[in-house]
C-alpha cells in the first residue's frame, strides 16, 4: 500500500529538514573546526614550546663556550705575562751576575793592583769607568782581567799620567746585559784598597 501524498505538509517538512540539516551541518563544521583549529593551537605552542626550549639550550651552550673561551684567552695572556717575566727575571739575574762578577773584580784588583775606582756608570749602550792606578804598566792587565766578568772588552777612552806615576784613566765598554730600564742605576760605591 502506498502512503497518500500530502501536498500540504510536505513543502514545510522539505524545510524543515533543510533547517536541520543546515543546522546540524554547521554545528558539526563547528565543531570539528574549533576541534581543529584547538589542535593547530595546540600543536603550534608545543612547537612554540620546543623551539624556545632549544633556544635556551643553545644560548646556555653559547654562553658556556663565551665564557671558556675567555677563560683560555685570559690563561694565554696570564701564560704570556708569565714568560715575559720570566725573561725580565733572567735577565736581570745575569745582570746581576755580570755585577757580582765585576765587582768581586775591583774588589780583588784593588787590593792585588791598588786600583782605585773614582766612578763607574752604566748608560743606554756604553760602561764607563773611571778610577787610577798606581803604575802604568798594570792599566792593560788590569783593564784585561776586568773585561772578562764582562764578557766584552773594556776600550781605554782616556789615560793621564799624573805626579808619582799614578795613572788616571777612563775605561768604556759596550753595555747590553739587563733590560732598557735598567742601565742608568749603576753608581757603585768606590773600591779603595
Amino acid at each position: 500500500m502506498m502512503r497518500a501524498l500530502n501536498l500540504l505538509h510536505y513543502p514545510s517538512l522539505a524545510r524543515e529538514q533543510k533547517v536541520f540539516h543546515r543546522s546540524w551541518s554547521s554545528l558539526a563544521g563547528l565543531l570539528v573546526g574549533g576541534f581543529m583549529a584547538w589542535g593547530w593551537a595546540h600543536w603550534q605552542e608545543n612547537q612554540t614550546y620546543v623551539l624556545r626550549q632549544e633556544l635556551s639550550r643553545l644560548q646556555a651552550e653559547l654562553q658556556t663556550r663565551t665564557r671558556q673561551g675567555q677563560a683560555a684567552e685570559q690563561g694565554l695572556v696570564q701564560t704570556r705575562l708569565q714568560a715575559e717575566q720570566m725573561l725580565q727575571l733572567n735577565q736581570i739575574a745575569q745582570e746581576q751576575q755580570v755585577w757580582q762578577s765585576l765587582h768581586e773584580g775591583l774588589q780583588t784588583e784593588a787590593q792585588h793592583s791598588g786600583l782605585r775606582l773614582e766612578s763607574l756608570q752604566a748608560m743606554a749602550g756604553k760602561m764607563v769607568l773611571q778610577g787610577s792606578l798606581p803604575d802604568v804598566r798594570a792599566v792593560t792587565d788590569v783593564r784585561q782581567r776586568l773585561s772578562e766578568p764582562l764578557q766584552q772588552p773594556l776600550g781605554l777612552s782616556r789615560m793621564t799620567v799624573g805626579p808619582k806615576g799614578q795613572v788616571n784613566f777612563d775605561w768604556q765598554a759596550p753595555w747590553s746585559v739587563g733590560l732598557p730600564s735598567t742601565p742608568s742605576l749603576a753608581k757603585l760605591p768606590r773600591v779603595r784598597p
